[in-house]
């Protein structure tokens, strides 16, 4: 019914739709769009944030029609009168709109029906009276104010709108998709774009006045018995309203500044009183202004300083009216100022004469006011900026970047136009970028547009240059404060000097803006073309983005309703947060004050019961927060949301909790047929509860399932499965069903139902009963009438002898089934030709339409009767059981056969007797075989007669006669075949009989099989014969490569040829795995998987014996074998035949290396390409590559494919390299024309006997290769333009005749045969990314064939399936074959041609990048540069390469700067995704601690820019230690090295020299290098090994020192290295000692004999810690017989076996217990150190240990040797290494210096006592038994 009456759109509104989300206006804009149209059907959608409680949102006007939204007292109100007078509809009182929050408002207009929807769910409704219905617009639509419009239906003082809009579309206009004013169609006025931040202010912000029309209106200043207004001022400014407000019979009251002192004058009727302070306040200093106003007087206060003044007695009464302005007036105020006589507003400032500076701390009648209480504002911002100076005269001459949008007019070098200046020429006009701040403003001056012209030859003066705006910025506004004379939107470029041109930004993320304009002169002297506004100049704005506040609204109002004491999911329907510049899973949720706890309380999902008093965006967004109610019904939840630096706005989350109210809603039952399913779903079963968008859990337990059928539920599986309950989200998603299981017939109407227990919200339950009325099915059998055969073997069933029907459901005869319940025995049932066993079915359909039959297997020799039992079945129910019986006539002459088959042995000949074979029938027993399919691998024979030349081999005829009397016989041929078998024809009648007449009498087809047992005859013969090389003694594994034989038993696995070998005189075979098990024999398998192992050693070249078995022939051989140095070689070299344009393998066949290396994996083996193809490429799969691996080739991986270029012969170098040794070769390739060759065929290829040595002639019968010729060119076929076919991507084309055309393939066949035939064409291989159309027919597999006919009458289309591709191609067969039969492809390849259609695929760039990366960032380390890669930065566009992908850094990084590699010294702002894929783009920092971002768009070119922010973490340059262990230093020893085992540090800064500064030097000892104490050492030291600890004092057994690492950039301190001393001892190892005896020490268990020697004493144990389970102890106590434990014993006490180990542990259960003794070894003159005997106890077992005496646990005797004793002077044996001799023990003696006479008697007697001892322990010990078990033989 909409009837559009305005004028069409013009070309200009393309313009209309590319602006950002939201628009502010400021009390006194509107948007205006002329239309004008009928309707009675009228949307309306509003989306809106204000503080206001009043202002106009929208207007739909007419004549008297007007259709009105409006704020009235912070409530929606619609007024809608469409001419039976005005209807008012207002939304609910409990929502107030002044909140600050977005609201959404729809307004729905439908015939008699309005209705007002606020937040999607506050409704109000009213209906329109009268004949009236439709709505008539004729003065245009209204957004935010009325324009001024002049309609009785209009009030005078209606307030404009003051917030922001987002959304205002009225029907199908958007009135808000663009803020730019089009002539004769919208009219935009103040209205700015985005979100200004005035909104949002307090009375606690300041506010600036940029403009000398600048002004803030708010409501009315009321005057009782007094009025004050009172503020603080800064500004520089001499002259300037700061208050004015009208009153009534002429009245004013006004506050200005004049000559930099602040005035107040109050007027009335002519008659003013002015008061003047005599303070100034123009020094850019705070001041405090209050003026006070009473009845009685005027006060004035500046700075505390009063001045004061009584009033005239008629300007007492003044009563104020209108808005009251601050900071200046508005345009319809300022001619009513102006004959008062104010200053401000005098001379020249007559057209403006606002106050410009600061105000802030507001308050009228003491109270604070702010923007928030604003009606109206003009010029205005929030918070107080630094006052810009006025610009000089600029002289500047410097050049930047020009942008001229209309073409520069070509003027002649040799002549200028006048006035212009040569050194500048055309381009006299140079412009400079703006720079603001986003959501700021910023004054254009003259360093941004500047003239370079010959002033003086033209005449003019420089203030005369005019600017005309012609197109407005559009994401911000140009302010003009300038002369209001001037021509509207011009300013001059005195206004440039003077900072009167300001642009003010609308708060939008877009990084940039502009605005058009032109340049005039306003002399009226004659003036050049290019002064006249003819060419338009673009005006570049930048705009610095900032950190915008996060926004929080509540989108379905503030009233958030859930049940008592249940919890209730927060969404983003509740809560919506935006943050234009953040990431969302940046912000953050705050709870604020404290959250009314006996109300209830926030939790996440993943902690229930925990309350939360902040979550994430992410939280939210993912559905894991709730709110849990637990007390009070309603309460409130104060919320606000930060992106961590700002936070946004506060909003009040009303909660109110109701009580669980429900009701059964719906309770239909259900009604299924019998058999059949039926979907139960909230539309038959439903409860309603009062829960408002809130999940609440209805839970139906079935307490009586049904009888009949079963309930079963849909699983995410897709599996419908029983099911006892279910859920009402169950019913909503149709996810429940009844499925009726009673597949009997049922005898009476019956119903069905289910019980269930309904359980909502776990707190009340109810029963009720499901009804479902089933309808029963019944079958009824027609006809089953008995059929019967007469000398026929198949007969037809059908209707006329088997007919059911169905009752109570229309059942068709395709779904009415008969079920084969037992099979006929004589014969079989047949649906067509497929047979019909147990539980197979036909339906009535087939019987009506004759395709079931019966058919005997043989014809009897009696008359008998067949049967089969069926039921009725269908998908409902199933019937009784019935049979349908046949009657059957003998038949005489029907052939019976005899046929079991033959079992024999391979090579075999056997008789086929009459058990075997016979047939007969039952006239005659004379019957005539005729085989009419051979055996395969046999032959049949007829055994001869003596009196017979006849030839009894192959043969095809035989009789009955021939198998009774014995003489047919099947001969094998001994091949390795399991099976085999002949068919034969037997027959009644003589003679050939090839084949069967139908219905033929007295012949009878069969086929007689014969099974072969296999016999192991085949010995194994070699197949891999070469000699094998091997590295000079090396290694190197024999593989299948080397060795192999093949048995040609059939059965057989080659695998298992057993390998035995006998001595080899050159080296060995052992296991590759363990070279230490010697192999002597071994399987082929083994070979296969590289087991086999040969090690050279001895002579260069030989061979060896091995006999090879398959476990019945043995055969035996030699395996040649050479050892030379190692190489690698180049064995084969055949070079590559490729097809022209085509690709081919590159396999092993075609080239091969021999070495003589042990290779072991063959990816060892790589391949390089050196030389690449000219006309061709090597290829991996796919991809082009240049280098590959032998495993790659042997994988069939490795191919090259040609070019397609003209050129037939091409080459490659390759080099292999493996274990480092490597060879060079060139691969020849030869390419060849499809049209003209063909590759070679192998024709014949026979095995070649060869006596050993002697020579051979291979001829053709041996190895024959064909070449295949055509005698026409596939360029002749007629494909035209095939390599130059394209389609654009998504798009159809057709393939007609002149792009494919095989027509001439007509000229094979002789001219008369030419109209018979004709071409066919069949796709071989399908496109890959699109579909070949034939027809209305997609091209398949299946078919996949067309006609030259098809092709040339209606054509072929191909359709590309709009995926990223750029080439795609079809393979098709082209042949002739006659017209008008069905086409096959010839079974002779050599009738068809083969080729390929090539598609050229033209991309669209359709998809537009996408940041992969989800969080841009690097790392770098504190002044390191770092190369940005893709894991940082990563764009793909699936329409563009990474070239294209281009990066523009819009705000520079504040801690470094972006370069490219190899000039890191330039800062670069434009980079590619490629560059970042290669790692040239670097980040280079500048060394501060701070990390930092860089903001950065990013685009194809073709779509709209991504901006993100890029994150640079910085990282501490730090030092670690990588290795940190103690230096260990041997007993006896006073020096040891440190390396850097024991010390290793490493750094992730530039420097990596690292320094260690000893901070403790060590208690005992130095660190020494090259013999000097040190203190300061670096890491180098510590690897070249020259550093050392040097121990001075020999009293400790560890020893430590402190130290501190660094580097030029770090440090890392308080580290400690720790030194011990290793004693010098050998311990028993393994030992294992029997619990409950005690066992003597001796010198298998501690040995410190060299500790002896070296220090010529008896060395000391000290125990620290006695064993866990025992303690050592004395074996021969002097007084006392209780042993008891020893603190300390010597070595001497050891090898007297004065000392023992006692142990008593408890060893229940237990196996073996670990136990040790610690102790201190000590001796003269040598460092102590501290050790640990370790020894596992076992239970004491008779049996091992019969008697009492200690088991001795030593491996061998240790001679003894007489030392000095630590404790006393007495000499005793003690043991030295099992090596020394007597001799040896009294070296040390002999040796031993003296220092003195006395010295040296000493020695002497020590020396002879130790003679005699020596002697005595030799022979002592040759007389004891070994020590310890018995030694292995083998061992010794």
């Amino acid at each position: 019914m909409k009837k559009q009456l305005g004028p069409p759109a013009t070309p200009t509104l393309k313009y209309i739709f590319n602006v950002s989300p939201a628009a502010s206006f400021y009390g006194d804009g509107f948007v205006q769009l002329k239309a004008t149209e009928s309707s009675d059907h009228n949307v309306l959608r509003v989306r809106f944030r204000t503080s206001s409680t009043n202002g106009l949102l929208f207007l739909a006007a007419g004549e008297a029609n007007y259709f009105l939204l409006e704020l009235h007292a912070s409530r929606l109100q619609v007024k809608l009168d469409l001419g039976s007078g005005e209807q008012v509809l207002e939304s609910d009182r409990s929502i107030q709109f002044n909140d600050l929050a977005w609201h959404s408002v729809e307004v729905k207009h439908v015939s008699l029906n309005v209705t007002l929807t606020v937040d999607k769910n506050s409704h109000t409704s009213v209906k329109i009276p009268g004949p009236h219905h439709s709505l008539n617009i004729v003065d245009g639509l209204y957004v935010g104010g009325s324009g001024g419009l002049d309609k009785m239906y209009l009030p005078r003082n209606l307030n404009g709108f003051r917030g922001c809009m987002d959304e205002a579309v009225f029907n199908e206009h958007d009135l808000l998709s663009s803020l730019r004013s089009y002539t004769g169609y919208k009219n935009v006025y103040e209205v700015s774009l985005g979100c200004s931040p005035q909104f949002f202010a307090t009375e606690e912000d300041a506010i600036s006045f940029f403009s000398s029309r600048a002004y803030v209106s708010v409501p009315t200043w009321t005057i009782h018995q007094e009025a004050t207004f009172q503020c603080v001022v800064h500004t520089s400014a001499k002259e300037g309203i700061l208050l004015y407000s009208s009153a009534r019979e002429g009245g004013f009251v006004a506050l200005e500044i004049q000559e930099g002192l602040p005035v107040a004058v109050v007027g009335k009727g002519g008659v003013k009183t002015e008061l003047r302070s005599q303070t100034f306040i123009d020094d850019k200093k705070w001041h405090s202004v209050k003026l006070h106003f009473s009845s009685k007087s005027l006060e004035l206060t500046v700075d505390g300083e009063i001045v004061k003044s009584s009033i005239s007695s008629h300007l007492k009464r003044l009563h104020l009216k209108g808005h009251l302005f601050v900071g200046g007036i508005d345009d319809g105020t300022r001619s009513e100022v102006r004959k008062l006589g104010l200053a401000s507003v005098s001379g020249r400032r007559v057209r403006g004469g606002s106050f410009k500076g600061c105000l802030k701390n507001i308050e009228v009648n003491r109270v604070k006011m702010g923007l928030s209480h604003a009606v109206i504002t003009k010029d205005v911002s929030v918070g107080c900026e630094p006052e810009s100076q006025t610009p000089a005269n600029p002289t500047s001459t410097s050049r930047p970047l020009l942008h001229l949008i209309t073409p520069t007019p070509f003027l002649y070098m040799s002549t200028l136009a006048v006035g212009l200046d040569r050194r500048y020429g055309s381009d006299f006009v140079q412009l400079r970028n703006l720079e603001v701040q986003e959501g700021g403003r910023s004054s254009l001056e003259a360093k941004h547009i500047k003239v370079f012209l010959d002033f003086k030859q033209l005449g003019v003066r420089q203030s005369q240059i005019m600017f005309r705006i012609q197109e407005q910025p559009i994401r911000g506004q140009i302010r003009l404060d300038v002369d209001q004379e001037q021509e509207e939107n011009t300013f001059s470029m005195l206004d440039l000097w003077h900072g009167r041109v300001m642009y003010v930004h609308g708060g939008s993320e877009e990084p940039d803006d502009f605005f058009m304009f032109s340049i005039f002169c306003s002399s009226r002297k004659q003036v050049p073309d290019y002064l006249k506004s003819s060419k338009l100049y673009q005006f570049n704005i930048t705009v610095t983005p900032t950190n915008d506040a996060p926004e929080l609204s509540l989108p379905e109002g503030n009233l958030f309703v859930l049940l008592e004491n249940s919890k209730k999911l927060l969404t983003s329907d509740v809560l919506k947060a935006t943050d234009v510049d953040s990431n969302y899973s940046d912000l953050v949720f705050s709870v604020l004050g404290n959250l009314n706890a006996e109300a209830g309380y926030l939790e996440m999902e993943s902690n229930p019961g925990k309350a939360v008093t902040s979550f994430s965006y992410v939280d939210l967004e993912e559905l894991r927060v709730f709110y849990v109610h637990t007390g009070v019904r309603n309460s409130r939840i104060v919320l606000r949301v930060s992106d961590g630096e700002k936070v946004s706005n506060t909003v009040v989350l009303r909660v109110m909790a109701v009580a669980l109210q429900y009701r059964i809603a719906t309770n239909t039952g259900l009604e299924v047929v019998q058999g059949e399913t039926a979907v139960i779903s909230s539309k038959q079963l439903a409860v309603q509860t009062n829960a408002v968008k809130q999940v609440v859990d209805i839970r139906y337990d079935v307490i009586e399932p049904p009888q009949f059928g079963e309930l079963q539920r849909l699983h995410s599986s897709g599996e419908w499965r029983h099911t006892e309950s279910f859920s009402q989200k169950l019913l909503e998603k149709e996810r429940l069903r009844y499925v009726n299981t009673f597949q009997d017939v049922q005898t009476s109407n019956v119903t069905d139902y289910f019980k269930c227990r309904v359980n909502v919200a776990a707190r009340v339950n109810t029963e009720i009963v499901f009804p479902i009325t089933v309808q029963w099915i019944k079958y009824q059998l027609v006809k089953n009438v008995m059929m019967n055969l007469d000398k026929v073997r198949k007969v037809m069933l059908n209707s006329e002898y088997l007919l059911a029907r169905a009752e109570g459901v229309a059942l068709s005869d395709e779904n009415l089934y008969f079920r084969v319940l037992t099979t006929p025995k004589k014969g079989k049932l047949l649906l067509d030709v497929t047979v019909l066993t147990k539980n197979s079915t036909f339906s009535q359909r087939n019987l009506t339409d004759n395709k079931v039959h019966y058919e005997l297997v043989d014809r009897p020799y009696e008359d008998t009767t067949d049967r089969f039992k069926f039921q009725l079945v269908s998908k409902h129910a199933q019937s009784e059981n019935y049979d349908f019986q046949f009657s059957i006539k003998a038949d005489a002459n029907n052939v019976y056969i005899t046929n079991k088959g033959l079992a024999l042995k391979e090579g075999e000949s056997k008789l086929i007797t009459k058990e075997e074979l016979f047939a007969e029938t039952l006239s005659t027993a004379d019957m005539f075989y005729t085989v009419i399919s051979s055996p395969k691998h046999g032959r049949l024979a007829r055994i001869s007669q003596s009196n017979s030349n006849a030839s009894y081999d192959n043969l095809l005829t035989f009789t009955n006669q021939d198998i009774t009397q014995e003489r047919l016989m099947y001969i094998h041929d001994d091949s390795e075949t399991t099976q085999d078998e002949f068919t034969f024809i037997a027959s009644t009648s003589q003679g050939f009989k090839s084949f069967i007449v139908e219905d033929e009498i007295g012949s009878k087809e069969g086929t007689f099989n014969v099974s072969v047992q296999l016999l192991n005859d085949q010995k194994p013969i070699r197949v891999i014969d070469k000699v094998f090389h091997v590295v000079k003694d090396g290694q190197k594994l024999l593989t299948m490569e080397d060795l192999c034989y093949h048995d040609a038993d059939s059965d057989y696995n080659d695998g298992q040829l057993i390998y035995t070998r006998r001595g080899i005189p050159l080296g060995d075979l052992v296991l590759a795995n363990d070279t230490s098990h010697r192999l002597f024999q071994f399987r082929q398998q083994d070979l296969e998987e590289r087991r086999v192992l040969f090690i050279h050693k001895g002579a260069n070249t030989g061979r060896f014996v091995f006999f090879v078995s398959d476990g019945k022939h043995f055969v035996s051989s030699l395996l040649d074998v050479s050892a030379d140095e190692p190489y690698l070689k180049v064995a084969n070299n055949t070079g590559l035949l490729v097809q022209k344009g085509r690709s081919v393998t590159i396999s092993t066949r075609n080239f091969t290396v021999g070495s003589n290396l042990d290779i072991r994996d063959d990816h060892e083996v790589i391949f390089k390409l050196d030389e690449a193809p000219k006309f061709g490429a090597v290829y991996h799969n796919e991809t082009s590559v240049e280098s590959f691996t032998l495993a790659d080739m042997k994988d069939q991986l490795i191919s090259y494919k040609h070019g397609d270029s003209r050129h037939l012969a091409d080459h490659f170098c390759l080099t292999v390299k493996t274990k480092g040794l490597q060879v060079t070769e060139r691969v020849a390739v030869k390419v060849y024309l499809e049209s003209h060759q063909r590759p070679p065929i192998v024709q014949h290829r026979e095995a070649l006997l060869v006596e050993e040595g002697k020579p051979v002639k291979i001829d053709e019968t041996k190895l024959e290769v064909s070449v295949s010729v055509k005698n026409f060119a596939a360029k002749n076929l007629g494909f035209t333009n095939v390599e130059k076919f394209h389609v654009a991507e998504g798009e159809s084309v057709v393939i007609d005749e002149h792009k494919l055309d095989a027509s001439n393939l007509m000229s094979k066949l002789p001219a008369p045969l030419r109209s018979s035939h004709e071409v066919w064409f069949q796709v071989t291989s399908l496109p890959q990314h699109g579909v070949i159309i034939v027809g209305e027919r997609n091209l398949t597999k299946e078919k996949p064939t067309f006609s030259q006919f098809i092709l040339n009458k209606y054509g072929i289309t191909y359709q590309h399936d709009n995926s990223e591709t750029t080439q795609d191609s079809f393979e098709f067969s082209a042949w002739l074959f006659p017209v008008g039969r069905t086409a096959r492809r010839p079974q002779d390849e050599r009738d068809v041609v083969v080729e390929r259609f090539n598609i050229t695929v033209t991309p669209v760039n359709d998809q537009p990048p996408l940041l992969k990366v989800k969080t841009p960032g690097l790392n770098v380390v504190q002044g390191d540069r770092v190369a940005l890669g893709p894991e940082n930065l990563k764009v793909e566009d699936l329409d563009n390469s990474p070239e294209d992908i281009r990066f523009s850094v819009i705000s520079k990084p504040s801690n470094g700067y972006l370069a490219l590699g190899g000039r890191l010294n330039e800062s670069v702002e434009l980079f590619s995704q490629a560059q970042i894929n290669n790692r040239s783009v670097y980040f280079v920092h500048d060394g501060s601690s701070v990390s930092g971002v860089f903001y950065f768009s990013v685009t194809d070119g073709h779509h709209k820019p991504i901006y993100k922010l890029f994150n640079i973490d910085v990282s501490e340059i730090t030092i670690k230690m990588v290795n940190y262990t103690q230096v260990s230093l041997q007993q006896g020893k006073t020096s040891v090295p440190l390396s850097q085992n024991n010390l290793a540090a490493e750094t992730n800064g530039k420097d990596v020299t690292i320094y260690y500064e000893v901070t403790r030097p060590p208690n005992f000892g130095k660190l020494l290098m090259e013999n000097q104490e040190v203190t300061l050492f670096k890491q180098e030291d510590l690897i070249s090994g020259r550093l050392f600890y040097h121990m001075t004092s020999l009293s400790s057994s560890e020893d430590s020192f402190g130290f501190s690492a660094f580097t030029s950039e770090a440090n890392l301190t308080g580290q400690v290295l720790n030194i011990t001393v290793r004693p010098l001892i050998q311990v028993g190892r393994g030992l294992r000692i029997p619990n409950g005896i005690t066992v003597k020490f001796s010198s298998s268990f501690l040995n410190v004999s060299e500790l002896a020697y070296m220090s010529d004493s008896d060395p000391l144990f000290e125990v620290i810690s006695h064993p866990k389970y025992g303690k050592v102890v004395q074996t021969k106590p002097k007084m006392s017989k209780r042993v008891r434990p020893v603190e300390s014993f010597t070595f001497q006490e050891v090898m007297q076996e004065e000392v023992a180990l006692e142990l008593n542990a408890n060893m229940t259960g237990v196996e073996e217990l670990n136990d040790s003794l610690v102790f201190v070894l000590k001796a003269d003159n040598i460092q102590p150190a501290k050790g640990e005997f370790h020894f596992t106890i076992v239970p004491n077992d008779p049996l091992l240990f019969p008697t009492s005496e200690s088991p001795v646990f030593t491996t061998s005797p240790i001679p003894l040797t007489p030392i000095k004793s630590s404790r006393n002077a007495n000499a005793s044996p003690v043991p030295s290494t099992a090596f020394l001799s007597t001799l040896g023990c009294l070296n040390g003696s002999i040796t031993r210096p003296f220092a003195s006479h006395k010295g040296a008697l000493a020695w002497l007697a020590r020396l002879l006592l130790k003679t005699l001892i020596c002697r005595f322990t030799s022979h002592s010990e040759a007389q004891k038994p070994p020590l310890g078990p018995k030694r292995d033989p083998q061992h010794s």
